[in-house]
């Protein structure tokens, strides 16, 4: 969903040329770009040969192919392309959204190919990405004392906005039994994912980070809740909260903390809620001279059914494409930010 968005961008894009497109699917191969996102044919058959990309010689790739799974195979891909002196954009890569802090088997082969191909790396998108540092260091800039800077996402309705209950169920943990640890936080992917925004946030603030703590809770179904997709039965987790925060003198002065629910999930008194009750965003909250309070909700353009969150990770990448290719070689080593990132498709 996400990469047909992004070619739809490209296609779009009054300061963009698009020459080729690299499918994975054998059935998409020899379709013409324009067919693939909904646009009319512009001349640009998909193929799924790498050796036909590099010889077009692009300036840059816009990498949208997903990570789930399969980190090393995008890792790897990127690699490639980096090496080949091809510059490159990308959405998968999250925790290279702020390569001073991404695990080092994202950012040593990512470096070093950059390194070798003199070609440039940026990693970004929603969130993580623009909303999760943009935004906030915009905040900031007319912030004085700051005691604590957190921002909550709240993913609520899920049973209605992601309705596929195979994610729901093995992926965060509805329905499974207490004492059940979701599988993003089981596996690390909390830590990789977030750590590196709210370290860029602390870094930006000169927070010395002690530690990276992480906190979590789940709740459970006091009976059985109807939901879109079926009932989670009573007892069983139907919600979870978690916290990432960067720790000084055990304090949490930057954070980001996340909220999963379905429709009939019951609030708990003790979670703060969202800034318009019943519909998901993110909220910032600073604490400090003066407190700042802010909501974002993203919503469908009138007639379009593309999830608005798909929409702004495709754009964030797409945006960027011209600020990468004059940008230095290497990583990228923070958020792109000014005129150069912006949309260029305004109405006139």
């Amino acid at each position: 969903m996400t990469g047909s968005v992004a070619l739809r961008a490209v296609i779009d894009d009054p300061a963009l040329d698009l020459i080729g497109v690299k499918v994975s699917s054998p059935a998409k191969v020899g379709t013409d770009a324009g067919a693939l996102c909904g646009r009319p044919d512009i001349g640009v058959a998909a193929t799924d040969d790498v050796g036909v990309v590099l010889d077009a010689k692009p300036d840059c790739i816009a990498y949208c192919a997903t990570a789930v799974r399969r980190e090393d195979e995008v890792i790897a891909d990127i690699a490639g392309y980096l090496e080949a002196g091809i510059n490159v954009v990308t959405i998968s890569a999250i925790p290279m959204v702020y390569p001073k802090a991404a695990p080092a088997n994202w950012r040593e082969p990512i470096e070093n190919a950059a390194r070798q191909g003199n070609s440039t790396f940026y990693a970004t998108g929603c969130e993580p990405g623009f909303v999760s540092l943009n935004l906030p260091t915009a905040l900031l800039a007319g912030a004085g004392v700051i005691d604590t800077y957190r921002m909550d996402e709240y993913a609520l309705d899920l049973d209605l906005s992601y309705p596929i209950w195979e994610v729901l169920h093995e992926s965060m943990g509805f329905g499974k039994p207490n004492g059940h640890v979701p599988i993003r936080i089981a596996v690390g992917k909390v830590n990789n994912d977030w750590e590196p925004v709210v370290r860029y946030i602390a870094d930006t603030l000169g927070v010395d980070v002690q530690r990276v703590a992480l906190d979590w809770e789940t709740i459970l179904a006091p009976h059985d809740l109807d939901t879109a997709l079926g009932v989670i039965p009573k007892d069983t987790i139907c919600g979870h909260r978690w916290q990432l925060a960067a720790m000084h003198d055990e304090r949490p002065v930057v954070s980001v903390q996340y909220f999963a629910a379905v429709t009939s999930t019951p609030w708990p008194d003790s979670w703060p809620r969202p800034a318009q009750p019943g519909k998901g965003g993110m909220v910032f909250r600073i604490e400090g001279y003066p407190n700042m309070t802010l909501g974002l909700h993203l919503d469908p353009a009138p007639g379009d059914s593309t999830n608005p969150g798909v929409a702004a990770t495709a754009m964030a990448a797409i945006n960027a494409i011209p600020a990468v290719i004059d940008a230095a070689p290497g990583l990228l080593g923070a958020p792109l930010a000014g005129p150069s990132i912006v949309t260029r498709q305004i109405r006139r």
